[in-house]
């Protein structure tokens, strides 16, 4: 298995260090460590030697610190080395991913300079946008139970395939869940409402118990075929805003990370990361691992062996 940590060396790049740490990797995997270097400025082009000297030595600082977090890595059956590149940020790490192809990148929530997000550094954020593979944002360092966002697409399988496929995952308990999107609009209490509008809403809910089966067949299905492989799973089904009940779940559950599937377009259609995911992403107080329907695929395994991720190259 392959993981690429990627780090600024900041506090919250410490907490996904550590959770990379505590991962159960099988024997043979490999981990890189990647930072990038921002280009000097023009004005730095035009710098006084001294100033000039200060830099190298804070660059020499930088390798060092990154060398030394590979080397944290290191254990028996495990590798990790260090990559150090110029350029911007997300840029440089998400080419290091097409170099590397990791079969899971690993991220803090936000990192040093410029006008953080509450939730989510910008970084992260495009990472998680344009990654060709699953991405975990580390929020504590470590993972000891997961919830499961479950809505019977093959996003949800693709999701359901990360945890299967990654040994640490795959032996944790699984929290299955599946959110019925059951508002209650206002107007069935609006005496001003038009019939049409009452009609509908009856309809509507006339509907909402062939709903609530569905979802609690989905999560009952997955739960069953984790379990049909080993993992620890059991499920639920709950009802409200989809992205507020898989965080509500979590913090009863005490999980440490949501995992979710979601589309795999970038570019122009980045906000197709689906507005769910997105509002998991930022608003969980856990860890949050992005699964992409569209890029990750179970390898094959020929030896019995539970298959590991393989990013679409």
């Amino acid at each position: 298995m392959k993981v690429l940590l990627a780090t600024d060396l900041s506090d919250h790049a410490s907490v996904a260090h550590e959770l990379v740490r505590s991962l159960m990797l099988p024997e043979g995997s490999k981990v890189r460590v990647i930072t990038a270097v921002e280009p000097v400025t023009t004005i730095q082009l035009f710098a006084p030697a001294a100033m000039l000297t200060i830099s190298e030595a804070a660059e020499r600082e930088v390798r060092a610190e990154v060398s030394r977090v590979a080397k944290d890595l290191e254990r028996p059956g495990v590798e990790a080395d260090a990559v150090i590149a110029l350029g911007r940020a997300a840029d440089v790490i998400l080419e290091a991913a097409t170099a590397f192809a990791p079969d899971l990148i690993v991220v803090g929530t936000r990192g040093r300079g410029g006008v953080k997000s509450a939730i989510l550094g910008s970084v992260s954020a495009e990472i998680v946008d344009r990654a060709p593979c699953a991405v975990l944002v580390a929020r504590s360092g470590k993972i000891s139970s997961l919830i499961l966002a479950e809505d019977g697409s093959k996003y949800s399988t693709a999701a359901a395939d990360v945890i299967r496929s990654l040994p640490a995952l795959a032996a944790l308990p699984v929290r299955v869940v599946s959110v019925v999107d059951a508002p209650f609009p206002a107007l069935i209490v609006d005496p001003g409402g038009s019939a049409s509008a009452i009609e509908a809403y009856r309809a509507y809910e006339a509907a909402l118990p062939a709903f609530r089966a569905t979802h609690s067949a989905y999560a009952h299905d997955r739960a069953e075929a984790l379990a049909s492989v080993g993992i620890s799973a059991t499920f639920e089904q709950r009802e409200g805003d989809a992205a507020d009940e898989l965080i509500e779940a979590a913090k009863r559950e005490h999980a440490d990370c949501i995992v979710i599937g979601t589309r795999g377009q970038t570019g122009l259609q980045r906000l197709a990361l689906g507005s769910v995911a997105r509002s998991v992403l930022f608003h969980a107080p856990c860890s949050v691992l992005i699964a992409y329907g569209a890029r990750v695929q179970p390898r094959s395994s020929t030896n019995g062996s539970t298959p590991a991720l393989a990013a679409t190259r």
